[in-house]
């Protein structure tokens, strides 16, 4: 039983899905149920209050299967989706992996990582191509799914099942992903948890639970069920030369108003 516990755990938290273009489009398809729209609503609430008062020319969004912008496009002059699967979103669509992303370096304003982590072969690949795309000082928001959370706890009971579904998701640990940005050189401005409904598909079920729900929001902050990260790339400031003057010795030769100004780099 245990050693059972411990492959799944290394399926769920560390590998992965084997496909990640079959797991968009089965995320694709979940987020049109019932407590895929509840929790595209949420996200797309943390997301507006990540990105309040700022503004930018290039918004890039690497898409989960959502296949929609989840950021107001009034706020940018460009927002795009960055997707494996062709989709008919409504703004314009590049078909990418997360991995390999065909940005110039320093030439987007914020990138908007939609559980991209939870579904691509090399997350951390991932983050550093958004790092490398970023502009200093330009933003990054990480959505994801926390494994200490019910929905973790369904995802690890459950295991994996051959099919594509929600639960072969990873589950990555925020505070592992919250280390590479910090390796990449990114200022971390929120490390948060959110969206305490349960891993239910029956809407009797979504209402019953809505107080244990607070509940768990009150006594067990930690357990929400999407993380957020949002951070900034910090730029290392570039030393402006100084100019250091010298008294002038009584030993020192020089004639008339020569100066003796060194200047040290």
């Amino acid at each position: 039983m245990v050693k059972r516990l411990k492959r799944r755990f290394k399926q769920v938290y560390r590998k992965g899905p084997s496909d990640a273009a079959k797991q968009e489009q089965a995320l694709s398809d979940w987020y049109k149920t019932r407590l895929g729209e509840s929790l595209i609503c949420a996200e797309k609430d943390l997301v507006s209050r990540a990105i309040s008062g700022r503004f930018g020319s290039v918004m890039v969004q690497l898409d989960s299967g959502y296949h929609n912008a989840l950021f107001e496009k009034r706020l940018f002059g460009s927002g795009i989706i960055v997707s494996e699967l062709e989709n008919r979103a409504l703004c314009p669509v590049v078909q990418a992996e997360p991995e390999n992303l065909p940005f110039e370096p320093e030439s987007v304003d914020m990138v908007l990582m939609h559980h991209t982590l939870d579904i691509c072969e090399d997350p951390y690949q991932a983050v550093r191509e958004g790092a490398i795309a970023l502009k200093p000082g330009g933003l990054l928001i990480v959505l994801g799914f926390n494994p200490y959370s019910s929905w973790g706890v369904r995802a690890l009971m459950q295991g994996r099942q051959g099919k594509a579904s929600i639960w072969n998701s990873r589950f990555i640990r925020s505070g592992r992903v919250e280390d590479w940005m910090h390796l990449l050189n990114f200022e971390l401005e929120r490390h948060e948890r959110h969206v305490f409904t349960p891993p239910f598909m029956r809407p009797k079920w979504l209402s019953q639970n809505r107080f244990l729900s607070k509940l768990q929001q009150s006594v067990l902050p930690f357990s929400g069920s999407v993380y957020l990260l949002v951070g900034y790339k910090q730029v290392l400031g570039k030393i402006s030369p100084t100019h250091v003057h010298k008294k002038k010795s009584f030993l020192d030769t020089s004639i008339g108003n020569q100066s003796t100004a060194r200047t040290k780099y």
